[in-house]
């Protein structure tokens, strides 16, 4: 039987202690190792998990010296992970028209609303997964990243299993994701033409008419309106954006109102008010008022007669005609609402004012309640203040939001300028803010910009196909 040898095997963690490595010296002739001797000397330099049991009984078969072999690895740690929801609705809907290779716009691209019918699974949550701790070849445990579930779903319109997991439509409509919130709300929707015979449309939600509308229908919606048909001379009022995917045609009789964007293929003859962008190929003797960008930028895209304001900005292919037919395009803020925004300041420093001398009354009666040890809570005079101090804050709150609003609409009208893709002719009237440009010649790719004391010109580098 080989005699043992005196030498040391030599043991090496890496710095993370994930792996160990070992080393025989070569011992004197008749001598050798055993794996008892090996795993001491693991032992004594703390490596006590992952030994390859085999590699050592290799080790000592074989004779392997001299060589620093793998002999302990560590265990990584597996993150959990979170628990999340899968939807099974489109909540990024596209309210701008796509343009098509030949530079038109596709207006049936155009979606502002994702149904669901009921029972349908709107959305499944996957739980969370839990992660498993690691370990070092010293038996250091290394802790993994716990998986977190989430929250159930708030909203309306919808049920769900006891579990949480599987999320159903309780009702056909408008489904949306409302920050940490779905709604589904329900829609009316005309399979085929909204005619005067059958009465005007008022619905507290999203209005869908498959059909054409009719000359002299009132169609309101709190929510989105969507015709896919030819608008004739009507009104329509929506609390949210409108699309129009075949046009308008408003014979000086229609009105067209949206607290959100409008998208249109065309608009002729109309009085068009928008919160938000207009976009459409044409506008023909419109009367617009837009409180963002009106965009015509399709390869048709134009404006032609009528009167045009946009706070944001006008990007348009082509302004005016051969005939040079008048059209006045307005940009920027516009006198109007700096003009209000000076009375509102005005009123309500006054208002403040106001209030300051109505709470100083009322401490008054405070402390002549304290010397005088008499209630003053019913005195008329004190009944006058607070009915003065609940009026003056009414109003005062009313004023700031909407100072707060004009002042947004100025700062949004900051650098707004006509961009001319195309041509733009004689007839045309350019306004920004105060200062007025009228065209005397044709002129190409042309942007109109204010300076402080003229409305200048620059190059428009846009192009369509």
């Amino acid at each position: 039987m080989p005699t043992l040898t005196e030498q040391k095997p030599m043991v090496r963690a890496t710095y993370d202690e994930m792996e160990a490595y070992i080393l025989l010296p070569e011992p004197m002739l008749g001598e050798s190792y055993d794996v008892a001797q090996l795993k001491d000397a693991l032992a004594e330099n703390g490596v006590s998990e992952g030994i390859f049991e085999e590699k050592l009984a290799e080790l000592v078969r074989n004779g392997i010296y001299n060589s620093e072999v793998l002999i302990a690895q560590g265990v990584s740690p597996v993150d959990g992970v979170d628990g999340y929801y899968e939807y099974n609705f489109n909540s990024s809907l596209d309210h701008k028209p796509k343009l098509l290779p030949n530079g038109t716009a596709d207006y049936w691209s155009v979606h502002l609303i994702e149904e669901v019918t009921k029972g349908q699974v709107i959305a499944t949550y996957h739980p969370a997964v839990e992660g498993r701790d690691g370990a070092t070849v010293t038996g250091r445990i290394i802790s993994a990243r716990r998986g977190r579930e989430q929250m159930p779903l708030k909203g309306k319109g919808f049920e769900r299993t006891p579990d949480n997991r599987v999320y159903t439509a309780a009702l056909d409509g408008k489904i949306e994701r409302q920050n940490d919130r779905i709604v589904i709300l329900p829609v009316h929707e005309v399979t085929g033409n909204a005619e005067l015979a059958e009465g005007n449309i008022d619905f507290h939600g999203d209005i869908v008419i498959h059909g054409n509308v009719e000359n002299g229908v009132v169609i309101r919606a709190t929510g989105s309106i969507t015709v896919d048909g030819i608008v004739e001379a009507c009104t329509l009022e929506a609390g949210k954006d409108i699309v129009l995917r075949s046009g308008m045609l408003g014979g000086n009789k229609a009105s067209v109102h949206s607290k959100g964007s409008i998208t249109a293929k065309f608009f002729e003859f109309t009085k068009i008010k928008c919160a938000g962008d207009l976009h459409a190929d044409v506008l023909m003797d419109c009367d617009v008022e837009c409180q963002g960008q009106v965009i015509l930028d399709g390869s048709r895209g134009s404006i032609i007669g009528g009167r045009v304001h946009a706070i944001r900005g006008v990007i348009v292919s082509t302004l005016g005609n051969e005939v040079e037919k008048r059209t006045a395009v307005y940009v920027g803020a516009g006198i109007e609402i700096y003009s209000r925004l000076h009375v509102l300041e005005k009123k309500i420093e006054v208002c403040r004012e106001e209030l300051v001398k109505i709470e100083e009354g009322l401490k008054r009666f405070e402390v002549l309640q304290k010397e005088r040890g008499v209630d003053y809570t019913n005195d008329p005079r004190r009944t006058v203040l607070l009915r003065e101090k609940i009026k003056n804050t009414a109003i005062l709150a009313g004023d700031s939001a909407e100072e707060k609003k004009l002042r947004a609409l100025a700062e949004g009208a900051r650098g707004a300028c006509v961009s001319v893709i195309g041509k733009v002719y004689p007839g045309v009237e350019i306004n920004i803010d105060e200062l007025k440009y009228t065209l005397k010649n044709i002129g190409k790719h042309i942007e109109f910009f204010k300076m402080p004391d003229k409305i200048a010109t620059r190059k428009c580098y846009a192009d369509v196909e």
